[in-house]
Order: structure tokens, then C-alpha cells, then sequence
């Protein structure tokens, strides 16, 4: 990481945030509700300038942003905010998270105009090794893997990656694709794909073969990888080729080494195919890209509760920040593609029913429209004190985690 690169990871954490409270703010002042403090960034001020019952001011830190509302309980202003009509009340409190929205989707936007083509979900080609092909064919529009819809080459890769299914000691990861097919949508079952160390091997055979004939199509009808013996076969090919059947068995012995290392995650062996940019379907591609993050970014909320992640794999502001800076050295198009995970991240995220957030103040809000009357103040703050004590106990941890991972290297 360059000092530019960890400037700009700042400077994209504090507009995300920035742009969160200025949600807050204009909403306000377009329901002419009284705001004393508009500020950007945190900590001491450094410039502040009071204008029409407003204090706007800069503070010493770039991380953000924050508005302070009148919310005094005792005021017989109109303009106060507890004195605005609660429908009116609720837009400010879910304007932070909307702005959240709408900046993720320009970050998509800029994304994909980053990138050389418009990527879609349509088979292109296969690579070397491919075994996929004998089920997929070019052409293939994928609509959904194991049962979850497809939008962008992410879900692609996310759902491969997380929904596995490998019998055990086989080499073969199987999945169910449906796939548009000639016009029609159609169901294709146990789809394989190799692993890594096996699709190297497809490979090597492949040019060891070359364009001699009597050799076997395949490479299995050699080696058998789910005894990780070789075959019949391969013993009379010793037999009558011994030169190609120990180049061969050299590969085989590579593959074995191979089989129990990193190398042996899944293959995806396929390319998409790439549209030349326009309007239309950069707009199409980038509304595909903030739905996938949405919803990945709701999984991963969902695995946290069921306690598939741990509290030591969420990252903080430093953590984040490490993360855009690494990710910046990718160039503009990684860089875009994080910046709008995190932006639609901190909006979901903010919409939650948690004590202290946006979405547990919208909750009591509903109640009051449901109610016609609101919940008494002193025990919606006790809520949101209890809420905010225990995100101050999750970020240090967090942060903790974070300059751990950073001077580990983790």
C-alpha cells in the first residue's frame, strides 16, 4: 500500500459517510425543521460559520460527518423535529440510508464504465482443462446456480465458491444451473467443475497428447482420482509408450502434491461474454451490480447471526480503510466495485432495527404512526443508550481486530 492509495481509501470512507449525513441534512432543511449543526468530519473544529440557525463547521478528522437536529422535548417550536409530523420525521431518519443507496449505485455506475466491456452472465468460452463444457455450452445465459438467481459475474463467482458440493475424496464440484438455452429456460443438473490441481492435470495431458491419435480422450481412463491410483490402462500404456506414460506419471505425482493444497479449490472454467458499453445496458449492468451487493451484503449479515462468521473476520473503519487501500492498487474498476459494496453496506446496515441506528429510531416511529402517539422519550433514549454502549464494545473489538490483522499481515 502507497500513501495514496490509504488517502484515497480515507477519502472514500468519508464520503460514504459524509454523504449518509448530508441525507439527514437536507431532508431537514426541505421540512424547514430546525438543524443547529451541520459538520464534516469529527473531533475538535477547526472553521465553523453560523447561518440562519445552522452551524456549519469543519473538524480536525476526515472520517465523516454528523447533523445535530433540535430535538429538545420541552420545545413549543414548530420547527423542532419532535414537533414535525412523524411522516415527515421518518424520511429524515431513512434520508442518510437512501443517500447510502444512491451513492452505491453511481460507484456501480462508474464501475462499470471502468471496465473494458460491459461484463454479462452469458457463457463465451471455456479454458484449458475445461470440464464444465460438456454440460455448458457457449451461448448459455445463466440464470441461477443451486437455486439462487444470477445478476453479474460476482453471483457467479460467489455461488460456486459458497455453495460446494463435493462428495468426499472426489475431485468434482457438482451444482445445478438453469440456463436460457436457444430462447427457452431450461434446467441443467450436476454440472462438474474440477478443482485447480485436477483441471492442471486435464491440461497437461491434453498437451501431451497434442495431435498424436491412439492415446485415450480423457485423462481418467489413466488415473482414477477418487482411488488416486492409475488404471489398467495406464499399466499397458507403460507397456507401449513407457516415455509418455512416465512424462504422464510425472504430472500425476505433481497433481497428488497439489491435491491437498490451496490449489485444490474450485475451477471456474469458463468466460463470460463481454458487451461493447452503451447507455442501456451499462444502466442495466450497474442496477445488477447494486442488487447483488444488497443482497450479498444481507447474507453476510445473515451468516453473522447464525454464527457462520466470527466477530474476529469483521473489519472496522481501519480495517475497511486497509482493505480500499489494497484494493485501489487493482485500479478504478476493483476500486469502484468495493467502494460500492461498502456505500450500500453502511445503508443497509444503518437500516437496522439496532438500538442507537437509523432503523431501530424509524421502528419507534412506526410505532408512534400505528399508536398516534409516541413512545415516552426517556425510554426509547434508554434504548439507544444500551444500543450505543454496545456498538462503542463492538467497535473496539473490531478495531482491535483490525490492528492485529495489520501488523500480522492477516
Amino acid at each position: 500500500m502507497d500513501i495514496l492509495s490509504i488517502l484515497l481509501a480515507i477519502l472514500i470512507f468519508f464520503l460514504i459517510i459524509l454523504i449518509h449525513e448530508f441525507g439527514h441534512f437536507f431532508t431537514a432543511k426541505l421540512f424547514k425543521m430546525n438543524v443547529k449543526e451541520f459538520a464534516i468530519g469529527m473531533g475538535p473544529k477547526i472553521l465553523q460559520k453560523d447561518r440562519n440557525g445552522t452551524t456549519y463547521c469543519l473538524k480536525a478528522l476526515p472520517i465523516g460527518g454528523s447533523v445535530m437536529l433540535d430535538e429538545d422535548l420541552e420545545s413549543d417550536d414548530p420547527n423542532s423535529f419532535r414537533n414535525k409530523p412523524v411522516w415527515q420525521r421518518m424520511i429524515v431518519i431513512a434520508a442518510g440510508a437512501i443517500m447510502n443507496f444512491v451513492l452505491g449505485f453511481i460507484f456501480c455506475v462508474v464501475s462499470v464504465l471502468c471496465a473494458n466491456a460491459v461484463a454479462t452472465t452469458t457463457v463465451a468460452s471455456f479454458h484449458d482443462g475445461a470440464i464444465s463444457s460438456a454440460v455448458l455450452q457457449p451461448g448459455n445465459k445463466i440464470v441461477s446456480i443451486n437455486g439462487m438467481s444470477i445478476f453479474n459475474t460476482m453471483d457467479i463467482s460467489f455461488q460456486l465458491g459458497n455453495s460446494q458440493s463435493r462428495g468426499i475424496g472426489s475431485q468434482y464440484f457438482t451444482y445445478d444451473f438453469e440456463v436460457i438455452r436457444d430462447g427457452q429456460k431450461i434446467t441443467l443438473e450436476n454440472v462438474k467443475f474440477a478443482s485447480h490441481s485436477y483441471a492442471v492435470l486435464i491440461s497437461e495431458y491434453k498437451k501431451l497428447v497434442g495431435e498424436s491419435e491412439g492415446f485415450a480422450a480423457d485423462v481418467s481412463a489413466y488415473f482414477d482420482i477418487d482411488t488416486n491410483k492409475t488404471t489398467a490402462e495406464f499399466d499397458k500404456l507403460k507397456e507401449e509408450n513407457p516415455e509418455f506414460a512416465d512424462k504422464l506419471l510425472s504430472h500425476i505425482e505433481q497433481y497428488k502434491k497439489d491435491y491437498v493444497s490451496e490449489k485444490n479449490s474450485l475451477f471456474l472454467d469458463f468466460r463470460v461474454l463481454g458487451e461493447e458499453k452503451n447507455f442501456f445496458n451499462v444502466l442495466s449492468s450497474a442496477g445488477a451490480d447494486f442488487i447483488s451487493d444488497a443482497r450479498l451484503v444481507w447474507i453476510s449479515f445473515l451468516n453473522l447471526i447464525s454464527g457462520t462468521y466470527g466477530l474476529n473476520e469483521i473489519s472496522g473503519p481501519i480495517g475497511v480503510i486497509q482493505s480500499v487501500s489494497t484494493v485501489a492498487s487493482f485500479g478504478w474498476e476493483s476500486l469502484m466495485t468495493l467502494a460500492a459494496l461498502l456505500a450500500v453496506n453502511v445503508g443497509i446496515f444503518n437500516l437496522l432495527p439496532i438500538p442507537a441506528m437509523d432503523g431501530a429510531r424509524l421502528v419507534f416511529l412506526i410505532i408512534e404512526a400505528i399508536r398516534r402517539k409516541p413512545i415516552k422519550a426517556e425510554h426509547e433514549g434508554m434504548v439507544h443508550f444500551i444500543g450505543i454502549v454496545l456498538l462503542m464494545l463492538l467497535m473496539l473489538v473490531v478495531s482491535f481486530n483490525d490492528i492485529i490483522r495489520l501488523f500480522s499481515g492477516g
